[in-house]
């Protein structure tokens, strides 16, 4: 087996696209499975893939920011993973539509997005706080999340992740990355502003974990994954530099 292969537990959505009056104005493929198999699939990486159902996703555009709501809780799905015998595992969810107990039977390195298990799923944009159990907390090698996600975790699981990897995503802004006890902030060499960055942060984090499995560098695979996201979308885009 090739020892840059990944299995990826993830989920593909119907996104409806709705205006600041609650009026749907596009219906396009989604959710995060979607924007990870694109990075994948560009960069020719071998993957295995594991989905819970499809569902569906309102996102609400409102102010240049997007806010998702998700009507229907998903059963969460078992998943074996004693069974997953690939070296890394990404896992990112719309909410916690995979049971992660029994993850410690895993092996290999667990990559992490903070964002199902944090979301509200009721309310546009709303989250709630997530207490990790011991075993999940213990298995991620790498957590991904944004400023605000971060608010709804255990401070105290936090701290030691940093001694791991800890990406904390700051849109436009770049990103700050923990790992092994250091910290580099990583701005983009451009400011791109879009009103629509729908999967954006999936795609970065699939970029991160694809130029982890090359050179085993977190600060350099968080500059290329940053670089990268630039192009992500190629349209509507409105460049400005930094002074």
């Amino acid at each position: 087996m090739s020892k840059n292969k990944v299995t990826i537990l993830s989920t593909f959505a119907k996104d409806i696209l709705l205006d600041e009056k609650g009026r749907i104005f596009r219906k396009q493929e989604g959710g995060p499975a979607f924007y990870i198999l694109k990075a994948f699939k560009e960069e020719d990486i071998d993957f295995n893939l594991i989905t819970a159902p499809l569902m569906d996703v309102e996102i609400l555009i409102k102010g240049g920011e997007e806010f998702g709501r998700i009507k229907k809780k998903p059963k969460p799905k078992k998943i074996d993973f004693s069974s997953i015998n690939t070296p890394f595992l990404l896992i990112s969810t719309l909410l916690n539509e995979f049971d992660l107990n029994g993850i410690s039977s895993f092996k290999g390195k667990v990559f992490l997005d903070l964002q199902g298990y944090v979301r509200n799923g009721q309310d546009f944009g709303k989250k709630k706080y997530w207490n990790i159990p011991d075993e999940v907390a213990s298995s991620i090698f790498c957590l991904k999340g944004t400023e605000k996600e971060m608010r709804y975790f255990p401070k105290s699981f936090l701290k030691s992740q940093k001694q791991k990897i800890l990406l904390i995503t700051k849109g436009k802004s770049g990103c700050e990355i923990f790992a092994f006890g250091k910290k580099k902030s990583i701005k983009p060499p451009i400011i791109v502003e879009n009103t629509e960055m729908i999967g954006a942060g999936d795609y970065f984090f699939a970029c991160f974990l694809i130029y982890f499995l090359k050179t085993k560098a977190p600060f350099i695979s968080g500059r290329y994954a940053t670089e990268k996201t630039l192009n992500f979308p190629l349209s509507k885009l409105k460049i400005s530099h930094y002074d």
